[in-house]
C-alpha cells in the first residue's frame, strides 16, 4: 500500500492551484500554461473572440472567472457538455459543506462504510466496512486524495443512499443555473449521461468558495496523514 502522506502531497498541489485562488481558471481535455501576457490579451478581448480560442489551447473547454464578481474574463467552448470525471466531486463537497454550516452535521460525527463504498474503486483510501471515520476525515480524503469511497460513504451518511444524495445534486445544479449539468453519481467515474461544462463547474466552484471559505482547509493541506499512520 502506498504511504499515505506521499499520495496527499502529490494530490494536493492540483488543488492548491485549483481551488485557493481568487481569479480561477478550469479547463477540460488538456494541460495548459497561462502566461501573464495571455491573461491581459483575454481580458480585453471581445466576445467572439472569446469564444474562437484565442488562447490556442488545446482543451475541449475553458474558462477563467474573477471568484468575487462571477465574471468571465476568457471563455472557449466554456458550455460545452463534456465527462467532468472527479470534478464531480466539486458538488459532492459544496452539499457536506452546507450540511457543516447549517449544523445538520458536525466534523466530529462518525461516517460508516457500507459494502457498496468498498466497491467503487479509482482513486481511495481503501475503506472498510468494520471502520468508521469522523466526517473531517472523510472531507480531507475527498478533497485530497479525490477518494471514491469516501465519497460514496459520505453521500450514503448526508441521504442515506447514493441514488438521493444525486437527486440532491441534481436540484442544487438547477438551483445555481447550471443548465448545462447531469450528475449520474456523486465520484465523478464515466458514466451514459454524466456531463457537466466548464461554465458550470465555474458557478458550483464559486459557489463553493464564497460562502464556504473553511473548505480551503482541506483543498491547501501539503502533507497530511490518516488512521494516524
Amino acid at each position: 500500500m502506498l504511504n499515505n502522506k506521499f499520495i496527499l502531497k502529490i494530490i494536493s498541489i492540483f488543488l492548491v492551484i485549483f481551488i485557493s485562488i481568487p481569479t480561477f481558471s478550469f479547463c477540460i481535455d488538456s494541460n495548459f500554461i497561462w502566461d501573464s501576457d495571455d491573461i491581459t490579451t483575454s481580458v480585453n478581448t471581445n466576445v467572439s473572440e472569446k469564444k474562437s480560442n484565442s488562447l490556442n489551447l488545446e482543451s475541449g473547454s475553458a474558462i477563467l472567472i474573477e471568484q468575487n464578481s462571477g465574471k468571465v474574463l476568457y471563455e472557449h467552448n466554456s458550455h460545452e457538455k463534456l465527462r467532468p470525471a472527479s470534478v464531480t466531486k466539486v458538488m459532492t463537497i459544496l452539499l457536506i459543506m452546507e450540511a457543516l454550516d447549517s449544523g445538520r452535521i458536525s466534523l466530529d460525527d462518525k461516517v460508516p462504510c457500507s459494502e457498496n463504498a468498498t466497491k467503487m474503486g479509482g482513486s481511495q483510501i481503501w475503506l472498510d466496512t468494520r471502520e468508521s471515520l469522523t466526517v473531517h476525515e472523510m472531507l480531507k480524503a475527498i478533497c485530497v486524495v479525490s477518494a471514491n469511497d469516501c465519497t460514496v460513504a459520505m453521500a450514503e451518511f448526508l441521504a442515506g443512499s447514493t441514488e438521493s444524495f444525486v437527486t440532491q445534486m441534481n436540484v442544487r445544479a438547477r438551483e445555481l443555473g447550471m443548465n448545462d449539468t447531469t450528475f449520474k453519481n456523486c465520484h465523478g467515474i464515466d458514466e451514459d449521461g454524466h456531463v457537466t461544462s466548464s461554465f458550470d463547474i465555474s458557478l458550483m466552484s464559486r459557489e463553493l468558495l464564497t460562502k464556504h471559505p473553511k473548505i480551503t482547509e482541506y483543498t491547501t493541506i501539503w502533507m497530511d496523514s490518516l488512521r494516524d499512520r
